[in-house]
């Protein structure tokens, strides 16, 4: 969800200008959510949706060229076909493809302070939130199954019980792209800039909430929503209690979350295996010699 316009169709092709080759392509879909390939034969997303079905698709949206249909690989892991990173949100699985490209993995600890791209596929702007006659930010729609991508800023690292997670505030007066999350876009990538390179960071997990105008139990008034500023409203939740939030002069932005990938990256890596630089050859070359019936079997309408 974007803090500058409602356009349910922005950002919906390959970055360009500082953004080109940011992440996007390393991109597809896993059921109604999103997934990213970090080596020949695996891809990360998040644990929280469940499975999503046994194929994974780099539409052309993302790679440019055409549909490829990846077959998850049921036997990975003793027949369970994932893996899962202990302590977080972060699950890995295996193809019996292979993929001609993935992204490098951030293992960096300096992420504070750096431009992140993030990608999902949850829905544009809902209704208006107002603070009186004050516009604050947009409820949450019903994903739309559309991919997206947008810009923000990493304002920190917070230690939850799934792990270290990278936070990102919704700010009015943020990046030239700044977006947050919505409902459907969990699982998606976040990556940022590192040296030149643009290397997966993190992996799409919430936002906070939820909010209200008011602090009445069982009204049906709660909202789930992309604030740039939570002032004067309640955030909570009718089981746990609402709190307000002061409305100050300054703005006081809800902020979105996603699992960290630096400090699970030797978990990562011991899965998803790089080969070598030799073996890559190898690989590379054992791809160009079967992308024909690769493509005949995947390519998709």
């Amino acid at each position: 969800m974007f803090e500058a316009t409602g356009d349910p169709f922005h950002n919906t092709t390959a970055p360009t200008g500082a953004f080109l080759n940011s992440g996007w392509q390393y991109e597809g879909s896993y059921g109604a959510y999103l997934g990213t390939m970090i080596a020949p034969q695996y891809f990360i997303t998040a644990q929280h949706f469940g499975t999503q079905g046994s194929t994974f698709t780099q539409s052309s949206t993302f790679n440019g060229v055409g549909d490829m249909t990846y077959h998850i690989d049921a036997a990975a892991n003793g027949g369970l076909g994932y893996w899962d990173i202990a302590g977080t949100d972060l699950r890995i699985f295996k193809i019996q493809e292979y993929f001609s490209s993935y992204a490098p993995l951030y293992t960096g600890s300096s992420e504070t302070g750096m431009t992140m791209e993030i990608n999902g596929r949850g829905g544009p702007r809902g209704a208006d939130v107002l603070v009186g006659s004050a516009l604050h930010g947009w409820q949450e729609t019903t994903p739309d199954g559309v991919a997206r991508w947008g810009s923000n800023t990493v304002s920190g690292i917070y230690s939850s019980a799934i792990g270290d997670l990278l936070t990102a505030s919704f700010s009015a007066s943020g990046t030239a792209e700044e977006a947050t999350l919505s409902n459907g876009d969990s699982g998606g990538g976040v990556f940022v800039d590192d040296g030149g390179i643009w290397k997966l960071a993190g992996v799409n997990y919430s936002i906070d909430g939820m909010f209200d105008t008011n602090n009445v139990v069982g009204d049906g008034s709660d909202f789930n929503a992309a604030l740039f500023d939570r002032g004067g409203l309640y955030q909570g939740s009718d089981a746990f209690g609402w709190s307000l939030v002061p409305d100050l002069p300054l703005d006081n932005p809800s902020s979105m979350y996603a699992s960290r990938i630096s400090t699970s990256a030797d978990a990562i890596m011991a899965i998803a295996v790089v080969p070598e630089p030799s073996s890559a050859l190898l690989l590379a070359l054992a791809i160009a010699c079967s992308v024909t019936t690769r493509r005949r079997l995947t390519r998709r309408a």
